[in-house]
């Protein structure tokens, strides 16, 4: 039988990307850490991990066993849940947006799920501002949005620069307009992108505006139009424009957590708490 405890530490490596952030999260040494690899080792008889400069790769044996170590712990979450009374089993009504919950929520539900694989999220996406008021009235337990004037109780998860966005192959000519493609007018990137270029001498013209970000993100991949979006969010397929192509640069951008009024369940505590284990982790680093 494999032994949950050493599997755990195997999938904070994973997870963590090494071993001294995976001590961390299994709140180990990392000689213990390390040990608990050598024991999955040798009850397989094969190598989970090589050394590759100063850190490890997977093996392709490390590779297959990622997913039956999820199945595993899953299925023992799922037995102390069902026949414990420590288990939560409850639900939680989850407020965000579109576009984090595209960049964000997978990683935040697959944590979450794996500890408490009996809670129900239900998750409601709009923008930051008509989140903070469901919030505000009891609708929603708790939301990630991004920080703006109005809001009250935020608690800051990470702090970084907006840049402007465009698929790889996107090139500005000179003398046209740079094609936008932006949020709805309640969008708080799109309002720090329109203070910006209010002030800056590049023409630019509206192409495409929409709530939905899938359908944004779908325009500025086709090399269509330029986006403001978070650093971190800027992924495969796209680029910086920076301001040596004309562009001015964008604020910082706020992301973090608000509750509702009056008492947390356990169930809202502890997704919160998953939230801030995938959100605010390149936060504290990047401060």
């Amino acid at each position: 039988m494999l032994d949950t405890d050493q599997l755990r530490s195997f999938l904070a490596i994973v997870d963590s990307g090494s071993f001294t952030k995976a001590a961390e999260r299994v709140h180990k040494t990392q000689s213990a850490v390390s040990m608990h690899v050598r024991r999955l080792e040798d009850q397989l008889g094969c190598a989970l991990f090589v050394k590759q400069g100063r850190g490890a790769r997977l093996t392709a044996e490390g590779e297959r066993l990622i997913d039956f170590a999820r199945r595993i712990i899953q299925v023992e979450a799922g037995a102390m849940a069902a026949l414990s009374r420590k288990g939560l089993r409850g639900s939680v009504r989850l407020g965000i947006p579109d576009d984090y919950a595209e960049s964000f929520l997978p990683e935040i539900l697959a944590r979450f799920n794996r500890r408490h694989p009996l809670v129900e999220v239900a998750a409601t996406c709009e923008a930051s501002q008509e989140l903070a008021a469901q919030v505000s009235a009891g609708a929603l337990e708790l939301a990630l949005v991004t920080h703006h004037a109005s809001l009250h109780g935020f608690e800051l998860l990470r702090e970084e620069p907006l840049v402007w966005a465009a698929a790889e192959r996107f090139r500005i000519e000179a003398e046209s307009p740079v094609p936008l493609a932006l949020g709805s007018g309640s969008c708080i990137w799109r309002r720090a992108a329109d203070e910006a270029l209010a002030a800056a001498p590049r023409a630019t013209r509206g192409l495409f505006f929409s709530k939905n970000f899938s359908a944004i993100g779908s325009v500025v991949r086709a090399g269509l139009a330029v986006t403001p979006l978070p650093a971190s969010m800027v992924g495969d397929g796209l680029r910086v424009v920076g301001p040596d192509e004309g562009l001015p640069e964008l604020p910082l951008t706020r992301m973090g957590l608000i509750h509702a009024p009056g008492r947390q369940s356990e169930e809202t505590k502890a997704f919160a708490d998953a939230i801030r284990m995938t959100v605010g982790a390149p936060a504290r680093q990047a401060a």
